[in-house]
């Protein structure tokens, strides 16, 4: 029974990623101007055609892709992944524009989810969501900026500390959009891919909490904050923040599918930050150290 269940899996699968290459080929026909769509990368489509057309039995990495969709003299860039069970779940897409500041790229973000989550199941999506993208983008742009007052900009920003938990951490393009986002908004942490994934961001207040809406937004199976630190009793201390930059960090992928991290390594690497106390915070267990 396992045997057949794994072999109804297996061609569930296929089909899908036919109907998937199927859809960029329409999508690489509708937009063939040079780099309208460009894919993640090359060597895993390759894989992909082999495994529909039955030249491999191990299941490839999922497909990514990105599309500049043309609106009004501008482009919008359409990143897209697409899971196994595409298009019977829905896609992860994270839609780009250099015109469009953070809040309007927080909502039309939340409104493309909207959109998606209220599609039948079952069929290919992205010309319709590209469709809708066309007829909505520009509502994006009539947004009046925030005034900042001299007194605001001599406040002490207070800084916090975001410890994000996850399911998992896959999709190269949710990875991209993560570290993106955080340079955008000038804050650090680092973001540790895998099953779980773990985040942590760190920075003004302000910045954590405008990322953090951001991503909570995207797609997730199961996203959550577990840990928020700060240091709204010392707002002068210069000791709080204690990462430079933004970067994704990998530790000895373990497992038969090479997705789960080494937690000694990660321990080690938050210990060489003086974090290594939220180990157990993070977990509920505390680290077994020689």
């Amino acid at each position: 029974m396992s045997d057949q269940n794994e072999e109804t899996r297996g061609k569930n699968v296929r089909e899908n990623m036919q109907v998937q290459l199927d859809e960029l080929e329409s999508l690489q026909a509708m937009f063939y101007n040079p780099g309208e769509v460009k894919l993640q990368d090359i060597e895993v489509f390759n894989l992909i055609q082999d495994y529909v057309c039955g030249k491999t039995m191990s299941v490839p990495p999922r497909l990514a892709f990105t599309v500049n969709v043309p609106i009004d003299n501008s482009k919008f860039e359409m990143c897209i992944s697409l899971c196994y069970e595409y298009p019977f779940v829905e896609p992860e897409i994270v839609v780009g524009n250099c015109l469009l500041n953070r809040k309007q790229h927080v909502e039309l973000n939340k409104k493309i989810g909207e959109f998606l989550r209220g599609l039948p199941k079952g069929e290919p999506c992205i010309f319709t969501v590209i469709s809708w993208l066309q007829d909505n983008a520009l509502d994006y742009y009539k947004q009046e900026k925030p005034k900042i007052t001299p007194e605001k900009c001599q406040e002490v920003e207070e800084q916090v500390r975001y410890w994000i938990y996850s399911h998992h951490i896959y999709s190269k393009t949710k990875r991209k959009a993560l570290i993106d986002l955080a340079k955008e908004l000038k804050i650090s942490g680092f973001v540790m891919p895998g099953k779980p994934g773990v985040i942590c961001v760190e920075g003004d207040a302000r910045d954590v909490i405008e990322w953090w809406q951001t991503v909570k937004s995207m797609n997730w199976k199961k996203i959550f904050c577990k840990i928020t630190e700060s240091n709204k009793e010392d707002l002068k201390g210069t000791n709080f923040l204690k990462f430079h930059g933004f970067t994704e960090q990998v530790f000895e992928n373990r497992g038969p599918k090479f997705n789960h991290m080494d937690m000694g390594e990660f321990y080690k690497y938050l210990e060489k930050h003086n974090l290594g106390y939220i180990f157990k915070d993070i977990f509920g267990v505390e680290i077994k150290t020689p």
